[in-house]
Order: C-alpha cells, then structure tokens, then sequence
C-alpha cells in the first residue's frame, strides 16, 4: 500500500471517527434527558464510547495471545488521554489549577 492511500486511509478513517463522537455525545445527551439521567452517568456512558476501539483492541489481542500487547493498548491509551486531555487543556486554558486539601497549585504554560 503506497503512504498516499494509506494516508487518505486515516483521514477518512479519522473523518468517520470525528463525525461518529459527535453523533454518540449529541445522541446520549438527549436520551439522557428524555430519561433524567445524571451527568455522571452520561459521562461514564461516553467514556465507554469513546474507550471502545481501545477496549476491543486490547481483548482482541489478549484473546490472540498477546497479552503484553493487551496490556500497552490499555495503559498506553490512558496515559496519553490523561497527557493529551490535561495538556491540551492548559494550552487552550492558559494555565492549570490543582487544588488539593485547601491549596492550590497554578502552572501556567
């Protein structure tokens, strides 16, 4: 396969991705809604969305026997939604607040 049509390939694969999240969180926000679901539990439900790939990703290769693999595609995809999610923030925020037991810690970028 040549890096031009793989390179389309994750466009349009991303494209899809995209288009999909925003139908998934527009769809469950009003369902939940409809049937007076808490926040929290909305926001569990797109997590779980959201995480799937990942998700059928690591059983898919625990089940073929690599578990290593397995493993990475969990912790890998958690640290960098944690560093992808908290940095992308800041820059966006302009700096982070962490408050913790009645102090705060501001980092700013």
């Amino acid at each position: 396969m040549s890096v031009s049509v793989a390179a389309l390939l994750f466009l349009g694969g991303l494209v899809v991705t995209v288009a999909s999240s925003v139908v998934l969180a527009r769809e469950l926000d009003r369902i939940g809604e409809r049937l007076g679901f808490s926040e929290a539990l909305l926001g569990i439900v797109t997590a779980i969305g959201a995480d799937r790939p990942e998700i059928s990703s690591a059983v898919v290769a625990i089940v073929a026997g690599h578990n290593d693999t397995g493993v990475g595609v969990v912790v890998g995809s958690n640290v960098f939604n944690i560093a992808a999610l908290l940095g992308l923030s800041a820059v966006i925020a302009g700096s982070v607040r962490i408050h913790r037991h009645g102090t705060h810690v501001l980092f700013r970028i």
